[in-house]
């Protein structure tokens, strides 16, 4: 089996992590050995026949339940995008410390498994359950806090596929939580427990990581649904085009609604024309847009900027933060044609 961690297109980080360069796609769906790793520990060596998962706590009747029972539950499958919450940190400025993310940590994939919500019910968790909390197995720490009303929306789910084949090592195998529009950081992998709990989890990746806070300090509320946002993919930044007929292309996507319109600008802002959406796949994917300029000699900025259902727009100037996180602005793609 391919791991995606090891294909060399993809961008190497530290501590195992592995962006994947937007120039490489084209298509809505991300092959999964091209999508993006983000690992907070090692990928741990995990038996399928032999993995249980546990769900208990604040239930009436806690109960442990292997992968093949899981998969007789009713099953689902959605397409959805997965944002790091770091993504395009670099394009901050001054740039916050953490993995230097470029606009390589985020992907579209098709998700296949079971609600979340059939789960819970095998446990019968209690009326008065606040939030459900994840157990990566990648190390002991590894604990999310999810709310009751997310877990139990029928598009969050435990998956065990991806693009229609088991789940890779690198990306939770054998079954991860995935919640879609939300941050990454909340899909925890190598899904070993669930746990109920009738107050806020109040662990490191709810209160002390994965938060925004201010340059002071101050902390503003957990990082949650991923903004809108759109990227230029090809051209690349750096690119050398020539006069006449140019082709450019990108994806655009949000975790508060569908995206409704894409525009562009191959003037610096100064213009802004809408782009055609080339290829959706439902309200949680991201669309494929493109846009044909007449290119004329000189130096120039490609900019996009999306629109979403609730009436979002993505900003010029994003929210800086201590942390880097959910950076949403417009970017500009420096080009020269000739």
């Amino acid at each position: 089996m391919t791991n995606a961690g090891k294909d060399q297109r993809l961008t190497a980080y530290e501590g195992g992590n592995y962006g994947l360069p937007l120039d490489l796609v084209d298509d809505l769906i991300v092959p999964s050995s091209l999508f993006f790793v983000r690992c907070n520990g090692a990928v741990p060596e995990i038996d399928t026949r032999a993995w249980r998962l546990s769900i208990d706590g604040f239930v009436d009747k806690p109960v442990s339940i292997g992968l093949i029972a899981l998969k007789r539950l009713p099953k689902r499958t959605v397409t959805a995008f997965m944002e790091c919450a770091g993504n395009s940190r670099t394009k901050f400025d001054p740039v916050p410390e953490g993995t230097p993310w470029v606009n390589d940590a985020a992907a579209n994939a098709t998700w296949t498994g079971t609600s979340l919500s059939n789960v819970l019910d095998l446990a019968s968790v209690k009326r008065g359950t606040v939030d459900i909390v994840s157990h990566g197995g990648d190390f002991e720490g590894m604990q999310r806090g999810l709310p009751i009303s997310i877990a139990r929306d029928p598009d969050t789910m435990l998956v065990w596929e991806m693009n229609g084949a088991p789940l890779l090592p690198a990306h939770g195998a054998p079954v991860r939580l995935f919640v879609p529009r939300w941050a990454g950081i909340a899909s925890t992998k190598w899904l070993s427990r669930l746990e109920a709990l009738p107050r806020p989890f109040d662990g490191t990746y709810n209160t002390a990581n994965y938060v925004l806070f201010t340059e002071d300090g101050e902390g503003l509320h957990p990082v949650r649904e991923m903004p809108v946002k759109s990227l230029i993919a090809s051209p690349v930044a750096g690119s050398k085009l020539k006069v006449g007929n140019q082709k450019l292309h990108g994806f655009a996507w949000s975790g508060y609604g569908g995206i409704t319109r894409v525009d562009v600008s191959t003037d610096d802002g100064a213009t802004w024309h809408e782009a055609e959406v080339t290829g959706s796949a439902g309200r949680l994917s991201w669309v494929r847009f493109e846009f044909t300029w007449k290119a004329k000699a000189g130096e120039t900025r490609l900019l996009s900027r999306a629109y979403d259902e609730r009436g979002l727009k993505q900003p010029r100037v994003p929210l800086w933060n201590l942390k880097g996180y959910q950076m949403n602005g417009i970017q500009g793609i420096p080009v020269t044609v000739k």
